[in-house]
């Protein structure tokens, strides 16, 4: 069971317990029993929704309708209206009766998807001049002049208001516009000198039937200023059978006019002067059909449309073609009959003319370009203008370094980088593999009964693995002069590179297995084998074969040859690495793949250091 479902089943459970209860006695102790325990049982979302219209409506929530002095037929008519917005509730969220299986939303639906804390919408007086007088509403007058009086009048039955020491004046039927100028002649008629202010201090709730496609129709008490749009947001909005495009009010047997809610929804146009009166009645007419319109339009929903209207009234519905519409000259229509279902070719000149039927639905052509970021680069260091710049598709490592001024004197050209994402994603995979390669081979040995791999292997590795980093160091030429001679080495940017370009550092690194790692002062005249020496030599832990880095990210292996120790140039801001022997640590005799894998950290000191300033 879903926990929406159970959810439905708690707030049935206490609607059913509130029923068999006395109302009386039920609501007068218990005056939170829907403010807490009903939404307590709905999801997140509508509990959150129901509470901040609460706190708008402060006052005017829910327990405020179950006082002690409320009937219990009063009673039982609310109980009869929760359940009916637990019934909407559950379709709006079970999904039940739509239309299709796609998507694409019921163009209006979302109008009156709000839900109603409150049957009683808060009376408050805030109308236009051109609100209608009318029985029960309550005015404040104040006179000034040679009678300074404040009174309370009511609008009587008879439509007048009376006035002591004034007399009654008709008001019903007036705007309060005309309604205050008819008191004002009445009260300059009897007293010479004096000015009255009226004020609607209360409006007076109406009773209307709501019938037809309505979520729940009944008899709703609304206040007087309250709209058709408001009526039908009480009652749960249209429902799933209900017409959006045929609304009737009636009043006294006689339809005063036909509301076609596309009018608002689509064009804007509301007429505030229809406001409700006691009596009326809104009728909201069956379905006629629906037709999805989807692609190149503003808005892709399933509208309703009238028998006769054409493709290009629905593509008004619509709001008109939308700039991904592709332009083509043709749309297409898919129709269903009873036997069988085709595609009808519409060239858009005769969208006018097409007659849109039942079961059909409107294909637009539609072409969305792929938004491509703007593309730009970091430069750092020793450039005249360091900073970031934004770049053009095909644009080079030298453009870019013409860009920024050119290097500063000291600039140390050869130690410069490039770091590029993608480079950093290869190396991650790249270094993923031959490490699950290492791990297979060490633990197939670990299984063997002659293996001379101790146990502490495997702690012994992921520990290389924990100080192992990735630069995404790219190597490439920095020497501008090279770079224009020979333009297939000038390296094209990408979105998001970062170049570094370093100031001379007069200083050699040695790293890892030697007896005291240093970094060291930077020699022309020495060689590997003496900047071995300076750090003490090389640990009986170290492997046979070194690794060179050169400032510009190349790598080298120093070893012992039949000749002697092969000699490689150590440039200014070198690195000496002496990775660790895996197979005289532990026996593993994989030293050659090993130590390869984990001397790269290696490379990102030599990327990190190379490039410190």
């Amino acid at each position: 069971m879903s926990k929406f479902t159970s959810n439905l089943a708690f707030i049935k459970f206490i609607l059913l317990i509130a029923i068999a209860l006395s109302p009386l006695d039920a609501y007068s102790q218990s005056p939170d029993i829907l403010s807490e325990e009903f939404l307590a049982g709905l999801p997140p979302s509508v509990r959150d929704e129901i509470e901040v219209k609460n706190k708008v409506n402060e006052g005017i929530e829910l327990e405020n309708l179950f006082r002690s002095e409320t009937s219990l037929d009063k009673n039982k008519i609310i109980l009869k209206k929760l359940k009916e917005q637990v019934t909407a509730l559950e379709k709006r969220f079970s999904g039940e009766g739509d239309l299709t299986s796609n998507t694409l939303p019921v163009f209006g639906q979302s109008f009156f998807s709000t839900l109603q804390s409150s049957f009683m919408p808060v009376n408050v007086p805030n109308l236009g001049a051109n609100y209608v007088v009318d029985v029960g509403d309550k005015f404040t007058l104040m006179t000034i002049g040679p009678v300074n009086q404040e009174y309370e009048l009511m609008v009587q039955r008879d439509g007048s208001v009376i006035i002591p020491e004034f007399g009654k004046v008709i008001v019903a039927g007036k705007s309060i516009e005309k309604a205050e100028q008819a008191v004002q002649d009445t009260i300059s008629s009897t007293s010479v000198g004096v000015t009255s202010h009226l004020v609607l201090s209360k409006i007076r709730d109406v009773q209307i039937l709501l019938l037809g496609g309505v979520e729940s129709p009944g008899i709703y008490t609304l206040s007087g200023g309250s709209s058709i749009l408001s009526a039908l947001n009480v009652a749960g909005g249209i429902s799933e059978n209900g017409s959006y495009r045929k609304i009737e009010l009636r009043r006294n047997g006689v339809t005063l006019e036909e509301i076609d809610l596309y009018d608002i929804f689509v064009s804007g146009y509301y007429n505030p002067s229809l406001s409700l009166r006691s009596g009326d009645t809104l009728y909201v007419h069956p379905l006629s059909f629906q037709v999805p319109i989807s692609g190149g339009v503003n808005t892709q929903a399933i509208f309703e449309l009238l028998p006769g209207e054409t493709a290009e009234d629905l593509i008004k519905f619509a709001s008109g073609f939308s700039e991904n519409f592709a332009g083509f000259n043709q749309l297409m229509v898919s129709r269903v009959n009873l036997k069988d279902k085709f595609y009808i070719p519409l060239p858009k000149d005769n969208v006018d003319k097409f007659v849109m039927k039942p079961r059909d639905s409107l294909l637009v052509p539609a072409f969305k370009n792929a938004i491509e970021p703007i593309k730009q680069v970091t430069i750092q260091g020793l450039v005249r203008r360091p900073g970031t710049y934004f770049i053009n598709d095909g644009e080079t490592l030298s453009d870019l370094i013409e860009r920024a001024g050119g290097y500063k004197d000291n600039a140390y050209v050869y130690g410069g980088a490039i770091f590029r994402q993608e480079a950093l994603e290869k190396e991650r995979n790249f270094a993923q593999l031959n490490y699950a390669d290492t791990l297979k081979f060490i633990v197939s040995n670990l299984g063997q009964s002659n293996s001379s791999i101790p146990a502490n292997t495997l702690d012994m590795l992921a520990e290389e693995l924990r100080s192992n980093r990735y630069s995404g160091r790219i190597i490439t030429d920095f020497n501008l002069m090279r770079l224009k001679s020979d333009p297939s080495q000038d390296i094209i940017l990408e979105n998001q590179d970062i170049i570094v370009i370093p100031s001379l550092q007069k200083t050699v690194y040695l790293f890892g297995e030697f007896r005291n790692p240093s970094n060291l002062s930077y020699n022309s005249d020495k060689s590997v084998k003496d900047y071995i020496e300076l750090a003490g030599g090389l640990k009986k832990s170290a492997y046979k074969s070194l690794i060179v880095i050169d400032p510009d990210g190349k790598t080298s292996i120093y070893e012992k040859n039949l000749f002697g120790m092969s000699e490689i140039d150590i440039y200014p801001g070198s690195i000496i690495y002496a990775p660790r022997d895996i197979g005289k640590v532990t026996g593993v005799k994989y030293a050659a793949t090993v130590s390869p894998i984990l001397s790269s950290l290696a490379l990102t000191l030599a990327s990190l250091n190379s490039i410190n300033d």
